[in-house]
């Protein structure tokens, strides 16, 4: 019942800076172009801020050393997540942006918004840690494979066009771990492990900047709200079916099988990932569709829906791991 209490209050507060974007939009107080401008701000800014001085905050090389199995078990979560997801897309016979976008959506939880607080509550002694070491795969799998399948999928060169060398393809795949999110983690990787700590003058404000990436996502997801007709994505079958297995089927089928294998790794972490895998779609997902313009009403949809949907989720997968 307190698990469903934080979820509630946090979906209570999405709600109003929803409302708060979206009658900004309506009122027309700002436009596309803002949007536009507040989403690079997010991406290059806000996010990577945010993400940086969680992951140095109070973490020490000891802490990674004693609790790496948090890291082990995000990257088993990511990996089946990624192959049961590529393989439903195959059997629902997507195709296409639609394909890679529901994957997105499906494999990418919102733990920065609704995660981040909750895991906090549950584990009040541990909870630090476990984000922070979490958010090293997260962050880097959310802005490197996230980014790849939230862009547009070009047509095919024509025949007479020569193909790319090695070189080209290998430069191509390198220039997407270039990005502020993926430096800042490598970044807060670095510093940890050299067991160096930013002073509380600096870490402050730069709580500070990150702390407004939660509400200013959710504004800018209110304005797109306002601008696409995310409604739409409740026609998708896809949908229905994804919702029911991404966060009832895999987290409960996912704590089954960390419990039936060995690890080395506490209960704590093994329902901490859990938790994580049942989280609604990322918002970043959003944000990446809408600044390529690639079915942004879709990813909308998906983030909405599965938002509300998670109220009922997660209190139902609570009260069967804890």
């Amino acid at each position: 019942m307190g698990q469903a209490g934080v979820v509630s209050a946090q979906l209570v507060g999405f709600f109003i800076m929803l409302m708060v974007g979206y009658t900004c939009v309506r009122l027309k107080f700002y436009g596309m172009t803002t949007l536009n401008g507040l989403c690079s701000l997010l991406t290059n800014v806000l996010i990577p801020v945010l993400v940086f001085s969680n992951a140095v905050d109070g973490t020490t090389r000891t802490d990674l050393v004693n609790n790496w199995g948090i890291m082990l078990l995000t990257a088993i979560m990511y990996a089946l997540l990624m192959l049961v997801f590529w393989l439903f897309a195959k059997l629902l016979r997507l195709r296409r942006e639609r394909s890679r976008l529901f994957q997105a959506s499906m494999i990418f939880g919102n733990a920065g918004f609704i995660g981040i607080p909750l895991v906090m509550a549950l584990f009040p002694h541990n909870g630090a840690i476990y984000v922070a070491l979490m958010s090293l795969i997260d962050q880097s799998l959310l802005w490197t494979y996230g980014v790849w399948l939230c862009e547009p999928i070009h047509a095919e060169a024509s025949v007479s066009q020569p193909s790319p060398s090695l070189a080209t393809r290998l430069l191509s795949i390198l220039r997407r771990f270039v990005n502020p999110a993926f430096i800042g983690v490598l970044l807060a990787l670095l510093l940890i492990v050299c067991n160096l700590h930013l002073p509380t003058l600096v870490l402050k404000p730069l709580h500070t900047i990150g702390a407004m990436a939660t509400p200013m996502s959710m504004i800018y997801l209110g304005g797109l709200f306002a601008l696409t007709k995310w409604w739409n994505v409740l026609k998708r079958y896809e949908l229905y079916i994804g919702l029911a297995l991404k966060m009832i089927a895999f987290p409960l089928a996912l704590y089954a099988l960390l419990n039936a294998i060995p690890l080395p790794v506490t209960h704590d972490m093994i329902i901490m990932i859990t938790i994580i895998a049942a989280l609604p779609t990322m918002t970043t997902i959003a944000i990446f569709s809408g600044r390529s313009n690639n079915m942004p009403d879709y990813a909308v949809g998906f983030v909405l829906v599965s938002t509300l949907f998670s109220l009922f989720s997660l209190s139902a997968v609570s009260m069967v791991i804890l």
